[in-house]
């Protein structure tokens, strides 16, 4: 990648918003360049005059900004790039795939999905009745690789094993608790598909150019250069995003109520927390965090049986199930 793709890839992300810092300095840099004066210039980017003249000064206006040469990015930004890519670009499939499957399903029915991603909480959506108040929150959870010791540690088959950290789902719980609303998992698998093996798929102008950031001791708003790095590759219908959206949206879907799962959590704690029974688990597992391990067949109810409910008996009856947590 050169200096003109990285400046196109950031325009086409950002368009006429605020580029963030410090990339917004070399955005006056080409205001000037038009024949904007450089006072007017600054002060159109957000910055002082004598920022903005040092950038005009410089040989490379990257490399004076971000104190990085794009030609240093090193392999292992690269491989960070290409996994975090990856495992966003799978969640966002996740959360298109159930969009769409509970259109299908419930079509004609007074239930509506709001999406509330952006606000990065523990909630993916919110559904609302037809008198527009909340009924529900719902968390997408993915889940890939086969935790291959799960027969050993957790007593389940690999292939029936689902993993949730236990203070999402203490957490999950004092939200309901707090606002009234039952908390839903809403929880798919496909076990051929990581999300390194996704990213692996991304076009290399998206992955370069997350890489040039993550490696910037300057850059900011990373996190937001990664989406919206990931919502352009939704929009613009890459392979990657479109192979794991099918595989996805074709598999099996779940949902587990958080009250189901803290009542599981205290019947089973030591059988299926398996982080409990072993010495210096944070030696032996290093950044691992404390699951709570679920089977697909006998804990959790498939998706199409809680929306056919939903459609036959109404939300009274599912409210009463999830907070009994029956469900």
């Amino acid at each position: 990648m050169n200096r003109q793709e990285f400046l196109q890839l950031v325009r086409e992300l950002y368009g006429e918003e605020e580029w963030p810092k410090p990339l917004h300095r070399v955005k006056g840099a080409q205001l000037v360049d038009q024949g904007m004066e450089i006072g007017e210039a600054a002060k159109a980017v957000g910055t002082l005059s004598r920022s903005l003249e040092a950038v005009l000064d410089a040989d490379d206006r990257l490399e004076a900004v971000l104190e990085c040469s794009l030609r240093a990015v090193d392999q292992p930004h690269r491989e960070r790039a290409i996994r975090t890519l990856g495992q966003l670009l799978v969640g966002r499939a996740a959360e298109r795939a159930f969009e769409d499957i509970f259109q299908e399903e419930m079509e004609t029915h007074e239930l509506h999905l709001q999406d509330v991603r952006e606000g990065r909480t523990d909630t993916d959506y919110r559904l609302y009745n037809g008198d527009s108040r909340p009924v529900y929150r719902i968390n997408i959870k993915f889940h890939g690789a086969l935790f291959e010791r799960a027969p050993e540690m957790v007593g389940l088959e690999p292939e029936d094993c689902f993993a949730l950290a236990t203070y999402k789902i203490h957490s999950a719980l004092a939200k309901q608790q707090e606002e009234g609303l039952p908390f839903i998992f809403a929880i798919v698998g496909v076990r051929t598909m990581s999300g390194e093996g996704v990213g692996a798929r991304i076009p290399s102008e998206y992955v370069d150019g997350t890489a040039y950031i993550y490696q910037s001791p300057r850059a900011q708003r990373k996190r937001d250069f990664e989406d919206r790095v990931v919502a352009q590759l939704v929009d613009r219908g890459v392979d990657a995003f479109g192979e794991a959206y099918e595989a996805i949206h074709g598999a099996e879907w779940y949902i587990l109520s958080a009250r189901r799962a803290d009542h599981l959590v205290r019947q089973m704690l030591y059988e299926r927390v398996f982080a409990l029974r072993i010495p210096r688990f944070t030696q032996q597992f290093r950044a691992a965090e404390v699951d709570m391990h679920f089977s697909l067949a006998q804990d959790l109810t498939p998706l199409p049986d809680f929306l056919h409910m939903l459609q036959r008996e109404g939300q009274a009856k599912a409210v009463t199930m999830l907070e009994r947590g029956v469900l």
